[in-house]
């Protein structure tokens, strides 16, 4: 990152954060960063609110913007974000996907629509743009996204850096990570980790009935042997 000033403001209210935002981020952000300002705004109105993967997501906007000196794609700028960020909780959550599981393929512009959209749709945003990022990263090999990065300040556009760095074109990568999410949260992909979900019931299920059973089998030598002791008792028994 640039040796520039970076200044944190800790928004204690949702009415503080939007009106250090100016009210323009939907109703869920909880973090803004503004590169030509050098300002980052984290809302931490809730115990539960986890400042500091906020601060790292918010830090990637940051020097991405100072790097490349421009705006990137919507869907590159969040991806890396979470990725820097190690977001890897995002991911999770497309294993369960249904439309991926239906094989329902968004584009990168849907990405971006997404990521305006309302918290649901932007969760799925953001882990979109994550695996792209991610995608491109494994191009890179063991340089990740050093050369797409190296590139992008000298290039005219994101696509023309697309091509010095990978020789392909914005729509040749798009068609290229449709495939690589459907191969990695397809049908095959969501089968599986329901697969799991069910096999983990089915599992419990299976130790409470042992359980039931022992406790009954317990019980009735009980009885039986509370039975057979008054019968003996009265004489009963041969």
């Amino acid at each position: 990152m640039p040796d520039r000033p970076i200044r944190l403001i800790l928004a204690p209210t949702r009415e503080t954060y939007d009106s250090l935002t100016r009210g323009r981020l939907p109703l869920w952000s909880e973090g803004a960063a503004f590169p030509d300002a050098g300002t980052i705004v984290l809302l931490t109105d809730k115990p539960a609110n986890r400042p500091t993967a906020a601060l790292r997501h918010e830090l990637a906007h940051l020097a991405l913007r100072w790097h490349v000196g421009r705006r990137a794609p919507l869907w590159f700028e969040e991806g890396y974000a979470a990725v820097a960020a190690q977001e890897w909780d995002r991911l999770d959550a497309l294993r369960l996907n249904w439309q991926l599981a239906r094989g329902v393929r968004m584009g990168l512009d849907d990405i971006d629509r997404a990521l305006r959209g309302g918290r649901g749709d932007a969760e799925a945003g953001y882990a979109l743009a994550a695996t792209a990022v991610l995608l491109l990263q494994r191009w890179g090999g063991e340089r990740g996204l050093g050369p797409l990065l190296a590139n992008l300040p000298q290039a005219e556009s994101f696509d023309a850096a697309l091509r010095a760095t990978y020789h392909v074109t914005a729509g040749d990568f798009e068609l290229r990570w449709q495939r690589d999410v459907g191969s990695r949260y397809g049908w095959l992909s969501w089968v599986a980790a329901m697969g799991f979900f069910w096999l983990a019931i089915g599992t419990l299920l299976a130790a409470l009935v042992v359980l039931r059973r022992r406790r009954d089998r317990a019980k009735r030598a009980a009885l039986d042997a509370e039975e057979s002791q008054m019968l003996d008792d009265l004489g009963i028994n041969e």
